[in-house]
């Protein structure tokens, strides 16, 4: 009797297959990974974030009592930096901005460039003891928020260094901390111009509400429709 068995050519062409099947998958698995990553990290550090806030009230009185400046020069992020920092696990703290962001240039949503932040003396930083870092400034954020604004990167000084990727803005109102986006503050339309079309800062709270990053894959994303992209864009 003959033993029946692959021959080399289908050994080769079924492994061929699977070369090019991997090829095309691995990609788009590690991207929803990144993804999947960035979205857990933003989520935790927006709970720290929260709990440091409520905490510093219940200690030090009320926000409005802090002696915040909205103003340029005005000593508001270190005035944030001081009530904000006893309350969160860090590892090192940067008054005056400078040292605890890497010193490149951050990416927009759409890959032009947006800043380096490292070289601005209007902001005060820390780097948490997990590798994120945050910034505070208020000198910005007097169309945003009352008190200031809070930034984000979730996986620290490592790429891609991109607003709406791995760096997300948060403003500071009397009780709560809102994330960049938030349908209740900011409507539909400063979503789509401020997150999905170019800039980026305006993608926390939709990462935090829905889950997911979706808005990176298409365009026709809002707070009154879809809330994830259709699978033939992700895969």
């Amino acid at each position: 009797m003959k033993k029946q068995a692959f021959t080399l050519a289908e050994v080769l062409v079924t492994l061929g297959i699977i070369g090019i099947v991997a090829a095309l998958t691995l990609p788009s698995v590690i991207t929803s990974t990144k993804e999947k990553t960035a979205t857990s990290q933003l989520k935790k550090t927006y709970s720290a974030l929260q709990q440091a806030f409520l905490s510093a009230q219940e200690k030090y009185g009320d926000i409005s009592n802090w002696g915040i400046s909205m103003e340029e020069n005005g000593g508001g992020e270190q005035v944030l930096l001081n009530y904000f920092s006893p309350f969160m696990k860090k590892v090192k703290t940067c008054k005056n901005g400078y040292g605890c962001f890497p010193n490149v240039t951050y990416k927009n949503i759409d890959g032009t460039n947006y800043l380096n932040w490292n070289i601005l003396n209007d902001r005060s930083a820390m780097i948490l003891s997990d590798g994120t870092m945050v910034m505070f400034n208020t000198s910005a954020a007097k169309d945003y928020s009352k008190y200031g604004q809070i930034y984000v990167d979730v996986n620290g000084a490592k790429p891609p260094n991109q607003v709406g990727v791995d760096f997300f803005y948060f403003y500071i109102f009397d009780n709560a901390i809102v994330p960049a986006g938030a349908p209740r503050y900011y409507g539909d339309e400063f979503f789509m111009e401020k997150c999905v079309k170019k800039a980026g800062f305006a993608c926390a709270a939709w990462v935090i509400y829905n889950e997911n990053m979706d808005y990176l894959h298409c365009s026709d994303l809002g707070w009154s429709g879809r809330k994830r992209c259709p699978k033939k864009y992700i895969l």
